[in-house]
């Protein structure tokens, strides 16, 4: 009798741990959906067939005239890879000039639809400018000076070039990681290729990263990911960094002088982190860093953080849920402003 009770009493209590595991897995399904369908968190990550090898000299691009997701907004490029909006036909317009925008995923504009990026948006009020988006994800200094290498020499037509200066772009993580990706051949990386390079956690935060917007929504509420970023990218730009950042940096000043040498107006925009919109005049020696920098090597730029603070809103709200870097349609509207001093 009493061992009938007692295996009773452990079918019940292991009845209640599925059964509540089941409820537990319900809830999280239900709010998983609701982020999906409310847009709010967008999943870090983009298809893989995005991305080319060898585009430019050793760096990789944009694949040609492509329908692939960006942070889950579907993205469209053109015959050299650049992004463009859905159903663009250059061939039906005459353009009084070229305009070529340097850049990496914030040039790029991921998670945005291509009309309500600052690359977009220029291309709506200068219906007669043609405006090429050369923005790569995970690029850096030194991919910049192989686009303009071998793009610009077959391009007479530009007269103006941007570069979207990030504060990672002293930085090859990222880089390193897409182009790994591409050497694997696959056109998955699964969680398991993941864990076999970057050890099993790491796997598993890339992965949730991916594919779970209420993972992004927690993380990002309980880490402050924004400013974790902004606090490891800010350590090239220290005194202790001056080598690594010359040798990093050399790369803009030879887009300099090349462009010099051809006639061509060249401006640096220093895109700021979201950390560093909080408080006024608050987290800024990158920028201080940089101003000398191009000052003293005749380089034209702007630093829109005072087009920033002079909208007086909550600095989040111009960039993507909890993302230290990328922006949302506030965002890019802003940085709109801020080229548009220089047109």
């Amino acid at each position: 009798m009493y061992n009938a009770v007692a295996m009773n009493r452990r079918y019940l209590n292991a009845l209640l741990v599925v059964c509540s595991l089941v409820v537990v897995f319900g809830v999280l399904c239900v709010f998983e959906y609701a982020l999906r369908r409310s847009g709010t968190v967008k999943p870090l990550s983009n298809s893989r067939e995005l991305f080319v090898a060898n585009a430019f000299g050793k760096s990789r691009g944009n694949a040609k005239n492509i329908e692939a997701f960006s942070f889950g907004e579907k993205a469209y490029t053109d015959q050299y890879g650049f992004r463009i909006p859905k159903d663009y036909k250059e061939a039906d317009k005459h353009f009084a000039r070229t305009i070529l925008i340097l850049g990496d995923s914030i040039a790029f504009g991921v998670g945005v639809k291509e009309e309500d990026t600052f690359a977009g948006l220029m291309r709506s009020a200068l219906p007669d400018t043609r405006v090429y988006n050369s923005g790569v994800v995970g690029y850096n200094s030194y991919d910049y000076e192989n686009v303009i290498v071998h793009f610009l020499p077959s391009h007479p037509e530009i007269d103006r070039v941007y570069l979207i200066y990030c504060l990672n772009d002293l930085n090859s993580q990222s880089a390193e990681l897409i182009d790994s990706e591409l050497n694997t051949g696959a056109r998955n990386v699964t969680l398991l290729d993941r864990a076999r390079h970057m050890g099993i956690l790491a796997g598993l935060n890339e992965f949730l990263r991916a594919k779970s917007r209420l993972y992004l929504y927690l993380k990002g509420l309980i880490t402050d990911p924004q400013m974790r970023f902004y606090m490891a990218e800010s350590l090239y730009y220290n005194s202790d960094n001056n080598v690594i950042f010359n040798k990093n940096i050399q790369p803009i000043v030879n887009i300099a002088m090349t462009l010099k040498g051809r006639n061509i107006p060249f401006t640096v925009i220093i895109s700021p982190y979201e950390a560093q919109l909080r408080k006024k005049d608050s987290l800024l020696e990158p920028q201080k860093k940089l101003s000398a920098f191009f000052s003293s090597n005749g380089i034209d730029f702007i630093d829109p953080v005072p087009d920033f603070l002079a909208k007086g809103m909550p600095s989040k709200e111009f960039y993507l849920f909890c993302d230290p870097m990328h922006f949302s349609e506030k965002g890019h509207r802003v940085m709109f402003e801020a080229l548009s001093r220089r047109l």
